[in-house]
Formats: structure tokens, C-alpha cells, sequence
């Protein structure tokens, strides 16, 4: 029977301070479903911006780091694949990916206004990819809240 250990931790985003709950999978030494599983990590970030009625260009709001190199090794076919897996009103958030100081980030990024209040769930996942087989997988659910206010 797998379990989870749970680490709270503060995360930095595009509000003042954000609060993130992160639980990594620790499997019983005969588990092997637990073993097989991909997913690693569950962490819950909660965020809150204001509605922004003259949107002109994409806000980064959410960086999802990795503990992977941006250069991995020649002989080994790994990736890291970022997707969008629910909670997307109406196609409002893309993910881009970029190396920073070394890493590979998956930044999610507002593309078109949200108009508050309204809450929702933006349900990510981080998948690592080795020779086309995702190895493990990270889920990050965001947590958003849109104030009716745009101050």
C-alpha cells in the first residue's frame, strides 16, 4: 500500500505569496503497483490575481521546476513534457518550456483575460520522458482565485 509524505513549502508566483502543499509517494517495499505507478508527486498551490480587463500580452503566473539538467546525456533519450491536463477555461493558460540557471521550467502563462470573481483548478503535470516512456510523473494542481477587482 503506497503512502504519501507531505512537505509544506512557500512558492513564489505573480501574487505576493502563495502558499504550496506537496506530497511525494513513498512505496512499501512489495508494492509493485505502487512501484509501477508513475506518479511521483501531488502538490497543491494556491494563487490569486487580480481580474485584468486590458490584457495585452501573456502573464507568466505559475514556474514549475525541475531538478533536470537543460543538457542530458548523449546517450540516454530523456524530455520533459509539460501538459494542460484539466480545469483550462476556455483555453486561458498555455505552458511554455525554457532552461533557467541550468534547469529545464515549465512556465504557465495567462493568454486571454479572466474576469472575476471566479475559481478554478488548473490540473498540470510534469511528465519525464525516457526513450518515449514517461518514467514518472509530477501533477501540480493550481488552486486560482480571480478577484472582481483588478487592483
Amino acid at each position: 500500500m503506497q503512502s504519501w509524505k507531505t512537505w509544506k513549502y512557500a512558492s513564489r508566483a505573480r501574487v505576493e505569496r502563495s502558499d504550496t502543499v506537496r506530497c511525494v509517494k513513498s512505496c512499501q517495499p512489495n508494492d509493485i503497483s505502487c512501484v509501477l505507478d508513475p506518479v511521483h508527486s501531488i502538490s497543491h498551490t494556491f494563487i490569486s490575481m487580480p481580474t485584468f480587463r486590458e490584457f495585452t500580452r501573456p502573464e507568466e503566473i505559475v514556474f514549475l521546476r525541475t531538478m533536470s539538467p537543460a543538457h542530458s546525456s548523449p546517450h540516454i533519450s530523456s524530455d520533459i513534457v509539460f501538459d494542460i491536463l484539466e480545469g483550462n477555461v476556455q483555453n486561458s493558460f498555455d505552458i511554455l518550456k525554457r532552461q533557467e540557471h541550468g534547469v529545464i521550467v515549465g512556465v504557465v502563462r495567462q493568454v486571454k483575460p479572466l474576469i472575476g470573481p471566479l475559481n478554478m483548478v488548473l490540473k498540470l503535470a510534469m511528465n519525464y520522458v525516457t526513450s518515449g516512456v514517461v518514467s514518472h510523473r509530477n501533477i501540480v494542481s493550481v488552486h486560482i482565485f480571480v478577484s472582481e477587482f483588478w487592483f
